[in-house]
């Protein structure tokens, strides 16, 4: 599903402000950062949330309804923001949150779904949005390895082939030292794909960048236009200018991971002449006897290897070799080359 490595998702959330053209605004600013996607979030405030107080956290002492009425993208912008996005080259999707939210974004054909971090435990959901038959990505803050394993099976139970798994750290924002990304790899020890959902202050990006060294093929990070917006999103995400760095930090990393162990470049194998090698460093007549005394292990490696030595060593050559030639095996008969 996904085109590049990593792919990138900038998660628009509530960082519209609830203003149509903000919206636009940051989607534009996604595509000029290098993302991949955009993806937004489709609910319906009172099928979300009970009407009662946050008890901790950043929002503490507001109302759930109140905080994911701030926060909500209108249904009736959903199909012009893909639309828009799409004409951008951007692949557009959301993270629904109820089962009738995915049956309004199949209308439109949104290309796969996100399920938030809450709603790994909502496995109603993710069989809805499973049985699309579309790329799932799910996030696994606050998820225990059974949650996410139960998560697994209900999403493949309902007919997903295509799913990834975000670790994620469901603070906001989340410290550095508390993302423990050796997850990954017990994700990926579990037969998973895997990839990061990151709540880091918006300042940096070298979680995502160490998320993809240890294997992440999608990162995720919240984008908005000024971290002093006053949203609810805006303190943990990063400003325009910093998704360019992100973008291009995780694409390094990614170059720089390769692909084939030990693979050699191009440019290292043109290095490959300052290794050492076998030479001749006395005029040796045919049949002489080849030492220490005419022979020496220099600079380049137009000779035979070192690891020739004690072959060579010993044996009598089979013609004569000037001083300062390279060791080549025919100079000795009966020695070929050994790998």
């Amino acid at each position: 599903m996904f085109p590049n490595k990593p792919f990138i998702v900038a998660e628009l959330g509530a960082s519209h402000h609830g203003e149509y053209s903000q919206a636009f605004q940051l989607i534009d600013a996604a595509k000029s950062a290098g993302a991949d996607a955009v993806k937004f979030q489709t609910y319906v405030p009172s099928e979300i949330a009970a009407d009662v107080m946050i008890q901790a956290g950043p929002w503490a002492g507001r109302s759930y309804r109140d905080l994911y009425r701030e926060g909500k993208t209108p249904w009736e912008w959903h199909d012009a923001l893909f639309t828009y996005a799409r004409g951008l080259g951007l692949i557009p999707f959301s993270s629904p949150f109820s089962e009738f939210a995915v049956e309004l974004l199949e209308s439109i054909n949104c290309p796969m779904y996100k399920i938030a971090s809450p709603e790994i435990v909502h496995l109603p959901l993710i069989r809805a949005a499973a049985r699309t038959g579309k790329p799932l990505i799910i996030s696994t803050g606050m998820a225990s390895e059974y949650e996410i394993y139960m998560a697994n099976w209900a999403a493949q139970e309902a007919g997903a082939e295509d799913i990834t798994f975000l670790h994620c750290v469901s603070a906001y924002p989340a410290q550095p030292k508390d993302f423990n990304l050796c997850t990954l790899q017990r994700m990926r020890d579990m037969g998973l794909k895997v990839g990061l959902s990151d709540h880091s202050p918006g300042y940096g990006c070298g979680v995502a960048t160490m998320a993809v060294a240890l294997g992440a093929e999608v990162i995720e990070k919240h984008l908005t236009l000024s971290r002093n917006g006053g949203g609810p999103d805006d303190k943990f995400a990063l400003e325009p200018g910093e998704f360019v760095d992100l973008v291009a930090n995780c694409r390094l990393a990614f170059q720089a991971l390769g692909t084939e162990p030990f693979k050699r470049g191009e440019d290292e194998q043109v290095s490959k002449q300052y290794r050492r090698s076998i030479w001749v460093t006395k005029d040796v007549a045919k049949g002489e006897l080849l030492t220490s005394e005419n022979l020496g292990i220099l600079r380049p490696s137009y000779g035979a290897a070192p690891r020739y030595w004690d072959s060579i060593v010993g044996k009598r050559a089979n013609r004569y070799i000037s001083a300062n030639t390279p060791m080549k095996l025919d100079f000795v008969d009966g020695l070929r080359p050994e790998f």
